[in-house]
């Protein structure tokens, strides 16, 4: 059965656009932005939603004590960091949304292609039979997919 989840259409003019936007991110962020390892990802310490506020009131506490507190404690950069989170945490909440709509219209996509591929091919595979012709062209198709589909997993 043919299907038809998503369709854009999108113009070169539309791509452009997207990719300007994400170039506007990646250059607005430019060096500053800290690229992580896998291994320092699951090594941080995190602050969490829940944990949010046990920090915004130590750093204030922080802040209002940092006359008595220790020179070596980084109170005015840790301050500085809490804003740039806070600034850009809903930027971040909205790139995932974006971002799983991306990922849930390219699957969309995806899936409309191979689902009308291979009901396509079996058109084809029946044609053959009526108007021979396509059997070098049916068999590099059968071929192809079981290649690609018997593809181990990179680990």
């Amino acid at each position: 059965m043919p299907q038809n989840l998503a369709e854009l259409n999108l113009t070169d003019a539309e791509v452009a656009t997207l990719m300007g936007a994400l170039a506007t991110i990646r250059a607005t962020l430019g060096s500053r932005a800290v690229s992580l390892t896998p291994e320092q990802r699951g090594s941080l310490v995190k602050m969490a939603e829940g944990t949010q506020p046990f920090c915004e009131q130590t750093v204030a506490a922080l802040e209002a004590n940092s006359a008595s507190l220790p020179a070596e404690l980084p109170v005015g950069a840790t301050a500085k960091d809490l804003a740039d989170y806070k600034k850009l945490a809903p930027i971040y909440a909205e790139y995932l949304v974006v971002g799983e709509l991306l990922d849930d219209t390219l699957k969309a996509l995806a899936s409309d292609v191979m689902t009308n591929c291979i009901v396509g091919a079996a058109f084809l595979k029946a044609l053959n039979k009526l108007k021979p012709g396509l059997d070098n062209l049916l068999q590099n198709l059968t071929s192809i997919r079981r290649r690609k589909a018997t593809k181990k997993p990179v680990a």
